[in-house]
């Protein structure tokens, strides 16, 4: 299974960045993947830089016959699609963004140098692995072999706070 995490805090061209998410998860299909469940939505505190809106946080399990390394262009695209534009402009370590879709897994595979699979920090963000334990409570870190339960129970309080749930 292929997971999907989705981040946003600036609404683009809708009424919320809840919507603009819901809308980029129904256009999945458009980059070859298809999606075969979707976690709730959750509001969490920013990390990056201060005086952010809260971002709207899910993940999605999808299935592709795309390879991971064909896949990641065309999520960049679609988040482009939303208003994301990487670059100068995006230059501000975890500020604020219309969309952000990092490939947490991809099956088991590790991929550490053209693309970073599993996404690097995804064992670190209550907001990444809270909604992929709602879908996936079996899944396991593919390079650690750590149970998510476990991931979500080493997390300090500080990385829980802020989490809510939609």
């Amino acid at each position: 299974m292929i997971y999907l995490a989705f981040g946003s805090n600036l609404r683009g061209d809708f009424a919320n960045s809840a919507q603009l998410v819901q809308a980029a998860i129904d256009n999945l299909p458009l980059t070859g993947a298809r999606v075969v469940k979707r976690a709730p939505l959750y509001a969490s505190t920013p990390i990056g830089p201060s005086g952010q809106d809260d971002y709207i946080n899910t993940v999605v399990a999808v299935r592709s016959v795309l390879p991971a390394l064909a896949l990641l262009p065309r999520l960049h695209a679609l988040e482009a699609a939303f208003g994301r534009h990487r670059g100068a402009a995006d230059a501000v370590a975890w500020g604020p963004r219309t969309l952000d879709i990092d490939m947490i897994s991809y099956h088991d595979e590790v991929h550490l140098f053209r693309a970073q699979i599993p996404h690097p920090r995804a064992a670190s963000r209550a907001f990444v692995l809270r909604p992929l334990a709602d879908i996936a409570p079996g899944w396991r870190h593919p390079e650690y072999g750590t149970p998510i339960g476990a991931l979500l129970a080493s997390l300090p309080a500080q990385a829980r706070v802020g989490l809510k749930r939609l």
